[in-house]
């Protein structure tokens, strides 16, 4: 007998289905997370989200998770859209695999271990999937339909965590559910899932008395006292899969729902879902639960044949155990390409019927299915699936499948699974002479999931190797690691003793790990002043034209710009970058993003290509390690540039896959950034709330280089009129600058916001001395816009006729400067101080200018202050939105360009690596500031 719960009150959970699945049709994507106890009903609700999609005209995705498969590389995508392909024609496949979306074919394809065929970027494969996703609900609307989502592969986690947010615009729905209480493959990514803004969670509840009475007369087929309803009620806790069971076993003992046998009912209700499971399985032959048990070891969508042989049993013995599990509602068939499959009814039960299997004879029968599974040609990866569940042997094989599995994993852009596999290699062991090329390999994949294994590894490698190059490059891995871990002093001690053993020809190896040591010591590790100090012996070298060579340049070009506000630095770093082969080289290593930062400082013109190039890079075959400082570095030069908007949106993306990625530095870096972007648009609760996302507040903030933080943070105090505690954080920020030998006023600007928090507080003579100081260095550094700012605020803190002429002067050195949103302040505060001076007419001009330039940034509060002052100065303020080409933000005018040479929608997207959703957003704005109806008129609309 079947009982199905159907959907009793659920209506909410049925309605927002419904609600959902209409969304989509138009073209809303969302999500669906339904999560609760085991038996609650979960995967019925799916099934309604399946029933209404399918109604829609929707395309269908599904899988489920086990645990037997959740170190799988991308094992629930593949669920999902291998059936999708394999039903593709040629022409269709090819739409699917459209663009970026190709680099994403790994995952699918057989595992090529070739070694001269390169890793897939862990990011570059997310991307890729990200835009087979788009393609598959380009034509029409898709659902995905992703059950047990606790135990799904950390891949497939990072691909969902990754396409979230980017739904929009996107004729997609994400049905998922997980189970609550269950231990989860990564707790942290699938929280940050559930925390998604696109997120709906639906918690269905425990069923009530009178939906018990319901389903018990529907079982039954008779009337149900309400008494006995009740019983049955509170006997199942009102889990509909237990008051199923409830009433199985009422039918069975042919038992009236009378109010006298309410008492009765205790009596036979389940202990609990492992309770009815077992109470099945002990009805039934010995060789039928071995084959349950052979399915449970195997997992489910096994093939019968394997299955059967596992079991010890014949073809015709296994099917009739088959029907009997069948009909026990233990186990499913399902058939395809004239094989026939088995899986178990619910992973629960399959749970169930795997713990009752002792550990000898469980390791038995992976290590059996090991050999089934080799000889009938199997993926590595499905092997090594068992013998993660294998004591190590000390065997070989073992050990050529682990690694087998793990280069099919790094293929397909999935560290996490090789890490796994690698690991049980190292367990089993490997041969002596494997031993090191198995720990280097399992150190390389961990860096991203896992610094501390990472460091264990990487060290135990560096200890075993005598080859003086290949402790050199450990060295530097190991470097990377231990300022992750907060010990940096340790992996510089490494480096130190790796450089006395190399050879006297290995410059290029001698100048990187010098490159690295002098970078950590710069930006990542305070108080090392003998690592400086060897700054100037480094800069006497004489030239090295080699990676290593030029890594050490940019390395020293940062010190210089950090340290000693050093000009030259500037051209030092743009030789070392001028021939693009560093960039070629891709992000990644902590000397070139010090080269890059030099340039940013400097505001040097091409930089920024520099840097699109990078993050092109990394979309196509690059790494979430290297691509998340990128968009911070970038970031910070759209924050130089007055680009708030475009900033944001970096700002927001670092943080993003920072996260995906488990390694937090890049979210120090970026949370101060994202704060700025915010703060000067004028949401000031949002900028706080990024900053407190990092753990920076008035009390508190994280340990390591939290200067830019600091200095946001006083910024935002100010700007809030706390000037104490402006002063406060300001403080906080100059002490660790000066820990970090940072005395750079372009690098972190500490002394602005200190001055106008000590002249805000009427402290007026020690404010002249700073802002004297601080125009000291800017004058020395020679950027227009550190110098700006610095005039500025010595002109604010002056006052009078001197003031005017300071801020006259900073409104003259960045008239020509692409700091865009400084010049903005310059002009507003020139036209305040003309105005006060009562030259209001003269004030005019810069604050209309002013005006136009804030307008342009998105920069609110400097908009309503150079409002406010113009319409003081008797001026008429701008009521209108600014029009004309020069209106479009940067992001806006890659967009319309590509726009006006006819490159779709769709293509722009993928040129720029942005969304559809993004460039229907940028184009409709274009359309606006230009005055114009359609991309027809572009061309016409920039040239004017």
């Amino acid at each position: 007998m079947r009982v199905e719960p159907g959907l009793l009150e659920r209506e909410a959970e049925s309605i927002s289905i419904e609600k959902t699945v209409r969304e989509i049709v138009h073209g809303n994507g969302g999500v669906l997370m339904v999560e609760g106890a085991a038996g609650i009903g979960k995967t019925r609700l799916l099934g309604e989200a399946r029933a209404q999609a399918i109604k829609a005209g929707m395309a269908l995705g599904q899988a489920r998770a086990s645990e037997l498969e959740r170190d799988f590389a991308f094992g629930m995508v593949r669920q999902i859209f291998a059936p999708l392909l394999a039903a593709a024609d040629p022409a269709q496949a090819e739409e699917l695999w459209q663009g970026p979306a190709a680099q994403a074919r790994e995952v699918f394809a057989p595992a090529d271990t070739d070694p001269a065929v390169g890793p897939a970027g862990d990011f570059a494969v997310l991307h890729g999937l990200y835009w087979l996703t788009a393609n598959a609900c380009q034509d029409r609307p898709l659902v995905l339909l992703m059950d047990d989502l606790q135990w799904c592969d950390i891949p497939s986690l990072r691909y969902l965590a990754y396409l979230l947010p980017r739904l929009q615009g996107m004729n997609l729905l994400v049905a998922a559910a997980r189970r609550t209480g269950a231990p989860a493959t990564d707790e942290r990514l699938l929280q940050q899932i559930i925390a998604d803004p696109a997120v709906s969670v639906l918690r269905p509840r425990v069923l009530s008395s009178e939906a018990a009475a319901v389903l018990l007369e529907q079982a039954l087929s008779a009337r149900v006292a309400p008494v006995f309803a009740a019983a049955c009620q509170e006997a199942s806790g009102g889990n509909p899969l237990l008051l199923c069971e409830l009433a199985r076993a009422i039918v069975i003992e042919n038992m009236a729902a009378s109010t006298d046998n309410a008492a009765r009912v205790a009596d036979l209700a389940p202990r609990s879902v492992t309770g009815l499971v077992e109470d099945r399985l002990a009805r039934l032959a010995p060789t039928t639960v071995a084959l349950a048990r052979a399915v449970a070891v195997l997992g489910d969508r096994t093939e019968l044949s394997i299955t059967a042989a596992l079991a010890g049993q014949g073809t015709a013995a296994a099917l009739e155990a088959i029907d009997v599990l069948d009909s026990m509602e233990i186990l499913r068939t399902h058939h395809d390409r004239a094989r026939t499959f088995l899986s178990f009814v619910n992973p629960l039960v399959g749970k169930v019927v795997r713990d009752g299997i002792g550990p000898a004879e469980l390791d038995a029968a992976h290590q059996h299915a090991v050999r089934l599974l080799t000889a009938a040609g199997a993926d590595p990866e499905r092997i090594a699936a068992h013998l993660l569940h294998t004591l190590p042997a000390n065997d070989p094989g073992t050990v050529a499948t682990l690694r087998a599995a793990a280069a099919a994993a790094t293929h397909r852009g999935a560290p996490e699974s090789a890490y796994t596999y690698l690991k049980r290699a190292l367990a089993e062991p490997p041969v002596a002479d494997q031993r090191l090329q198995v720990l280097m390999t399992a150190g390389r994949a961990a860096l991203l999931i896992d610094v501390k294994a990472a460091a264990e590894h990487l060290q135990q490698a560096y200890d075993q190797s005598t080859d003086a190059a290949l402790r050199a490059d450990l060295a530097a891995l190991l470097g990377i690691a231990y300022v992750s871990l907060l010990d940096p002093d340790r992996g510089l001690a490494l480096q130190s003793e790796a450089l006395t053993q190399l050879p006297a020809g290995d410059e290029d190896h001698r100048r990187h790990l010098h490159a690295i040591m002098l970078a950590t010591a710069t930006a990542y590790i305070p108080g090392r002043r003998d690592i400086l100090a060897r700054a100037d012996d480094l800069r006497r070298l004489p030239h090295h034209d080699s990676s290593g060579g030029r890594l050490l340049d940019c390395a020293i070009a940062c010190h210089d710009t950090f340290s000693l506000c050093d000009p030259s630095a500037a051209r030092r770093a743009q030789h070392a970058l001028a021939d693009g082969s560093l960039i070629d080289q891709g992000a990644g290593d902590i000397s070139l993003s010090n080269g890059i930062i030099v340039l940013l400082t400097a505001e040097d013109d091409t930089v920024m290509d520099s840097l699109n190039i990078l993050i092109g890079q990394a979309h196509l075959h690059g790494s979430l390690l290297a691509l998340a400082p990128t968009y911070a570095q970038r970031c910070w030069g759209l924050l130089h540039r007055g680009n708030l908007a475009d900033a944001e949106h970096d700002a927001r993306e670092c943080m993003r896959l920072a996260a995906l990625s488990a390694v937090g530095i890049g979210q120090l870096y970026a949370g101060p950034f994202l704060s700025e972007a915010l703060a000067g648009q004028g949401r000031l609760d949002e900028a706080e709330q990024a900053l407190a996302a990092i753990g920076v507040t008035t009390t508190a903030h994280p340990p390591g280089p939290a200067y830019f933080a600091l200095e946001m943070l006083s910024c935002l105090q100010r700007m809030r009129g706390n000037h104490q505690a402006a002063l406060s954080a300001a403080h906080q920020a100059r002490d660790i600058c000066e820990v970090y030998s940072i005395h750079n006023p372009a690098v972190v600007g500490w002394r602005t916001e200190a001055t106008l928090a000590l002249h805000s507080l009427g402290r007026t003579g020690e404010a002249r001395e700073l802002a004297a100081e601080d125009l000291g260095l800017a004058r020395r550094w020679g950027a227009s816009r550190p110098l700006g700012r610095a005039l500025r605020v010595s002109g604010l803190v002056a006052g009078g006729r001197q003031g005017l002429q300071l801020l006259q002067e900073a409104v003259s050195v960045l008239e020509d400067s692409p700091a865009q949103l400084e010049h903005a302040k310059a002009l507003t505060d020139l036209g305040a101080a003309l105005r006060e001076a009562g030259h209001r007419p003269a004030a005019r001009t810069p604050l209309r200018e002013a005006l136009d330039l804030a307008t342009r940034c998105g920069a609110t509060p400097t908009v309503e202050l150079a409002r406010n002052e113009l319409a003081a100065a008797g001026g008429r303020p701008r009521q209108t939105t600014l029009t004309g080409p020069d209106a479009l933000t940067p992001s806006e005018r890659s967009v319309a360009e590509l726009a006006a040479q006819g490159v779709p929608n769709r293509q722009i997207a993928q040129r720029l690596f942005v969304t559809p959703k993004t460039v229907e957003v940028h184009l409709t704005a274009a359309y606006r500031k230009l005055e114009i109806a359609n991309r027809t008129q572009l061309a016409h609309a920039l040239a004017t």
